[in-house]
């Protein structure tokens, strides 16, 4: 590439960024695109399931690695169970979003804001929606459970699955829409521009899917129709995968990861080495004498060797353990060493480095300690955990629902022009907040403080 400076003649070249590392076979000096995955174990599919996903034509989860696929999803499955603050984290944001009732609004653009006010919904508008609604669709399991779980497999795992199957019966159209476990669907390879198909079954096994034969749906727009019912998959995705999502807290994962480690540690410890690990160091006799450490003379005493025998003996494992031992050994005999090796015990180590795992993985999921109900101080503020929503939750509260419900109205829109009712796009579904009339009171508590300090202003 070629600079004038606009006066002159002459031009400077400026050099390519990356020039020196063009066709090489590593990357130089530039480690961070070497940077090795800290957790390869976790995320590394087996031989058989990597035959699995060749021998059926499947895109496994990570979509790019065969070696770290599917397994991917199950990690990021396990890191929202054991991860105790990722676990407080989801269930609270859906408690939030879908925790109180459903409720009926005037569609509105979720991009972009036109300016125009509709206002709220007439009595008679919505009692024709709410009927529309009740006679045409079906929420398996309810709409509050429904949504829950299509909100939780999205914040876990970036993705949310549901199967819209719709029907007409005596001129009367019914659409059930019911959730898929994310872990009962994958996609089917299809090259780019050909219809997406996915492939769902509850069990990914060579002889289990020869012998049971897997669904194959359409992914919406396309649908599919089989004796008179029309099917197709609706796929929630968090991020801008060419195939699955991520969940959106994906950047704390390593300190999801190190939740579940340390507390895997530390209860192995508890259970298989409550008493500390001890190393007795003794001195043998002449050589005449029988050795100190004999696992010929333990095994003859039906041991399995030495530190069997100790171990049986002294130790908490053992049926019927000795607590004290008292021996006498002959004058001018060399002391007995013993040591202890402590297991990594230190709580001022677990305590900080749990914070910080905490507070980043608080962070990612774009909420505060104060919401999460941790002590933090209240300062001056007798509202403080309804300023701190307001201030800084209350955004990713409502975004979360805009995405679900737009989610959510994009599939009803579907039915709503199957069934003859394109009327009712006019109108979506979506959750009222838990706490809004604390909300309210607040925002007009502080209109209120607002108004009077401004007239204050205006009289001086």
């Amino acid at each position: 590439m070629s600079l004038s400076n606009g006066c002159c003649e002459d031009s400077k070249t400026i050099p390519h960024p990356f020039e020196g590392y063009r066709g090489m076979g590593g990357s130089g000096n530039m480690e961070l695109f070497d940077a090795k995955n800290p957790i390869p174990d976790e995320v590394t599919d087996t031989d058989a399931l990597q035959k699995l996903f060749e021998d059926f034509k499947l895109v496994p989860f990570a979509s790019a690695n065969k070696k770290t696929g599917h397994a991917y999803l199950t990690w990021l499955l396990t890191l929202s169970k054991l991860s105790p603050t990722n676990a407080a984290c989801i269930e609270k944001i859906k408690n939030y979003v879908v925790g109180g009732k459903a409720k009926f609004v005037r569609a509105e653009d979720p991009e972009y804001n036109s300016g125009l006010k509709g206002g709220p919904m007439t009595a008679s508008e919505n009692k024709a929606f709410s009927d529309a609604l009740k006679e045409t669709v079906i929420f398996e399991g309810g709409v509050i459970d429904f949504h829950k779980k299509i909100l939780g497999s999205a914040k876990a795992t970036g993705n949310a699955f549901v199967e819209c199957s719709i029907s007409t019966i005596n001129g009367q159209t019914k659409a059930n829409l019911r959730y898929l476990k994310v872990t009962d669907v994958m996609y089917k390879v299809t090259a780019p521009g050909e219809m997406k198909v996915v492939v769902i079954s509850p069990v990914w096994e060579d002889g289990y899917l020869k012998k049971n034969k897997p669904v194959l749906l359409p992914v919406a727009p396309d649908f599919v129709e089989e004796n008179g019912v029309k099917k197709a998959v609706f796929h929630l995705k968090v991020g801008d995968g060419n195939w699955y999502g991520r969940p959106d807290s994906q950047g704390s994962d390593v300190y999801k990861y190190r939740e579940v480690q340390d507390s895997i540690y530390v209860t192995k410890q508890s259970a298989a080495n409550f008493v500390g690990q001890i190393i007795l160091e003794v001195e043998d006799d002449d050589a005449g004498s029988a050795p100190a450490i004999d696992n010929e003379d333990a095994k003859k005493s039906g041991f399995k060797s030495f530190v069997d025998r100790l171990t049986q003996n002294f130790t908490q494992k053992g049926k019927d353990p000795q607590s004290m031992m008292v021996t006498a050994r002959p004058q001018g005999a060399r002391p007995m060493s013993v040591f202890q090796v402590k297991p990594n015990t230190n709580e001022k180590w677990y305590e900080v480095t749990g914070k910080i795992s905490e507070s980043k993985i608080i962070m990612s999921h774009g909420v505060t300690l104060r919401f999460m109900g941790l002590d933090v101080s209240n300062g001056f503020s007798s509202d403080a955990f309804v300023a701190d929503y307001v201030m800084n939750v209350e955004p990713t509260i409502n975004e979360t629902r805009t995405e679900l419900m737009v989610f959510t109205n994009k599939i009803l829109s579907f039915v709503w022009d199957f069934a003859g009712k394109s009327e009712m796009n006019q109108f979506s579904l979506t959750f009222s907040s838990p706490i809004q009339s604390q909300i309210e009171q607040y925002k007009s508590t502080q209109t209120q403080q607002e108004n009077g300090r401004s007239d204050t202003n205006n009289t001086v």
